[in-house]
């Protein structure tokens, strides 16, 4: 029978307190090693990018990778007290290597992380934080803004070599499987990925600001038309509007870890076992084998990829949203609850520790990041980062399971009128 609605939330409470019990030591290891990973990585590109400034960019994207990594090792060391996420269908082993588990994992979310990583702002920040510790390295300037790379072509070149090596190691890859491969592939994707989206990021902003200085922008009204509005009372409909969007963008930050998650155990689930490929898709791409070869091998980097990634990023999306309305609403309210725990948290710090001077607070501020995690969301915490992954994984797991339950007694349902006549 599947769980009424009431004892959703107490299961999903239990279900994450219990991995949260079972497996803490690791999990609070993993979140320290890749705070200490970040921290000497960041020194060590700061370093390279004073002296070249292009590739000290390009070598952001494994702090990326890291984060993300970090991550994935979390929810494998949850693995164990998944049930319902490692049981492996018919047909499918999940006899792999852990190494190999984690470069497959970091190669399918490795797109979708970087455009959440994007869509918040945390690529800025990435991004920020490279530059500030380049400024407490060298406060004259004597090497010059370690951003101005923008206004170099070693950007192009630097994606040109990323793409040359990935097709190098993808034929050594396929000749012989190794995790050493599969790694260098992952990292030379997050390359031109983060490039990419360091360059449409600032060339955004370039572009608006070359409008704001141009007559057409005036002409079409620029900033100056909503000074020139009129003031309008809000309408109920208006504050009912505000409290959508608020909901929406309130659940929408959950909603997408939720995705990442089950991308990252969509193997375990199987390809198929768990939501079937999307039938129209499939004949589009029987029609593109049945191109000419010209055009075939135009699109050939994007289709021949489809089973593998896009396939579990759609199942992955469509797992989500059939997890059920009652369990995502309770996922959201809970993972909003842990921000706001750690947010008070900090709040009660400071106010317990009392003001004082500036030097004092920077290696006090930066144990309780470490503690309770950035006030800005951008640096995981000891305390609250293991409690948000097994929040992840209880509710994967509770959904994943209510699938399976369904899924088996369907076929009873459907017998028993037969049965009847």
């Amino acid at each position: 029978m599947l769980a009424p609605m009431h004892s959703i939330p107490l299961q999903l409470i239990r279900t994450t307190l219990r991995l949260w019990w079972r497996h803490w030591p690791p999990l609070v290891l993993l979140v320290l090693l890749g705070y200490l990973f970040n921290d000497w990585l960041l020194r060590i590109v700061v370093e390279i990018g004073l002296r070249n400034h292009v590739l000290g960019l390009s070598l952001l994207s494994p702090l990326v990778v890291i984060e993300l990594a970090v991550v994935i090792a979390m929810f494998h060391v949850l693995r164990p007290s998944l049930p319902a996420l490692t049981q492996a269908p018919p047909g499918h082993t999940t006899g792999t290597a852990r190494g190999e588990r984690l470069a497959t994992a970091l190669a399918l979310a490795l797109v979708p992380f970087f455009a959440y990583y994007a869509g918040w702002g945390l690529l800025g920040d990435t991004v920020r934080e490279y530059s500030l510790a380049g400024l407490a390295r060298d406060p004259f300037g004597k090497y010059g803004p370690l951003l101005d790379a923008l206004k170099s072509h070693g950007l192009v070149i630097s994606v040109a070599a990323s793409w040359m090596l990935r097709r190098y190691a993808k034929a050594r890859e396929a000749r012989k499987h190794s995790t050493g491969w599969q790694a260098l592939i992952v990292l030379c994707e997050a390359n031109w990925v983060f490039i990419g989206l360091f360059v449409i990021t600032r060339g955004k902003d370039l572009l608006m600001k070359w409008l704001e200085s141009r007559v057409v922008w005036q002409y079409f009204g620029g900033a100056d038309a909503d000074v020139a509005a009129p003031v309008l009372a809000p309408t109920l409909f208006d504050s009912l509007g505000s409290a959508a969007q608020g909901m929406f963008f309130a659940a929408l930050l959950p909603l997408v870890w939720l995705a990442i998650t089950a991308l990252i155990f969509g193997r375990d689930l199987g390809e198929q076992s768990l939501l079937a490929t999307n039938k129209r898709l499939e004949k589009i791409v029987g029609s593109y084998d049945r191109l000419p070869a010209l055009l075939r091998q135009f699109g050939d980097d994007f289709v021949k990829g489809y089973r593998t990634r896009y396939v579990p990023v759609a199942n992955s999306v469509r797992l989500t949203l059939h997890a059920g309305l009652t369990l995502l609403l309770c996922f959201c309210v809970g993972y909003r609850a842990l921000e706001w725990l750690s947010a008070q948290a900090w709040i009660g710090a400071t106010q317990l520790i009392g003001p004082h001077a500036m030097d004092f607070w920077r290696p006090v501020g930066g144990a309780l990041a470490l503690l309770l995690g950035d006030p800005l969301g951008s640096t995981p915490g000891i305390v609250f980062e293991p409690l948000r992954i097994c929040l992840l994984a209880a509710t994967l797991e509770l959904a994943v399971a209510a699938w399976r339950q369904r899924r088996d007694e369907q076929p009873a349902a459907v017998s028993t009128p037969l049965q009847a006549q």
